[in-house]
């Protein structure tokens, strides 16, 4: 049976990635901090006949982050899905640099930390891959969100030089890239966000562009149409239409 290992499993497109990697056959190894959430998810996923286990770790922790290193390199993983994140959103000189501090490793040092673990066994056995959970705002300069932005960004480039490295390896890569999602991730950004799309839907999106080893997908029309206006108008155009959608989004 192959094995997923899904971060942010607990909640949100983790969870759907979690649940449809079931559907799909998966041993799917949960990676999250709250234990009782993933104990929850794992019970209802083996009872409807799917296969989990639970691995707990902080990944803004040392222990934490050894702790899931130690279970890629200890047993086989065939897909790794990188998608534990959090968003800080206001002006730069007003949010605490702390948690700014906090979401740019969990965005840049934690999934590379990751993607490094389980890389060379993949390459070893010439099989597998990996799922980046980047954002649209990965394409964007998006002030209020300043730094949660720029950190997508390094995860949209990283993933596509890395994708490219490894073409006809049979190691294929994909950085997903989403835009307004239902999940908590608003809710616990303190940002409004409207026409949400269903996190199921965003993985299977995701999913469906690993298979056909698709370097990098948006969801959605509209988001699609978003990214490409960089292409078109000065980039401090784009920095204050962002600016001005971005601000009073509380």
């Amino acid at each position: 049976m192959d094995v997923a290992l899904v971060t942010g499993a607990s909640s949100g497109i983790g969870e759907a990635f979690a649940r449809l990697l079931t559907q799909k056959g998966y041993h799917v190894v949960l990676v999250a901090r709250r234990e009782q959430r993933l104990r929850e998810l794992a019970t209802e996923l083996t009872a409807g006949g799917g296969s989990a286990e639970v691995l707990v770790a902080d990944l803004l922790t040392r222990e934490g982050l050894d702790r899931v290193c130690t279970r890629i390199r200890r047993d086989r993983v065939d897909l790794l899905v990188n998608n534990a994140g959090i968003g800080l959103y206001g002006p730069v000189a007003e949010t605490d640099e702390t948690r700014e501090r906090e979401m740019i490793r969990l965005h840049v040092e934690v999934p590379v930390t990751l993607l490094r673990a389980v890389l060379p066994q993949m390459k070893n056995r010439g099989s597998g891959g990996m799922i980046q959970v980047g954002s649209t705002s990965s394409f964007l300069p998006t002030p209020y969100m300043t730094a949660y932005g720029a950190a997508k960004a390094f995860l949209l480039h990283y993933g596509e030089a890395l994708a490219a490295e490894l073409r006809g390896s049979g190691v294929t890569l994909t950085t997903l890239c989403p835009g307004s999602t239902e999940s908590e991730f608003a809710q616990r950004t303190g940002i409004r966000q409207s026409n949400q799309m269903p996190a199921e839907q965003v993985a299977r999106l995701g999913f469906s562009a690993w298979q056909k080893g698709r370097p990098v997908v948006v969801t959605g029309t509209l988001n699609r149409f978003l990214i490409f206006l960089p292409r078109l108008l000065p980039r401090t155009w784009m920095a204050a239409l962002v600016a001005r959608a971005f601000r009073n989004r509380t």
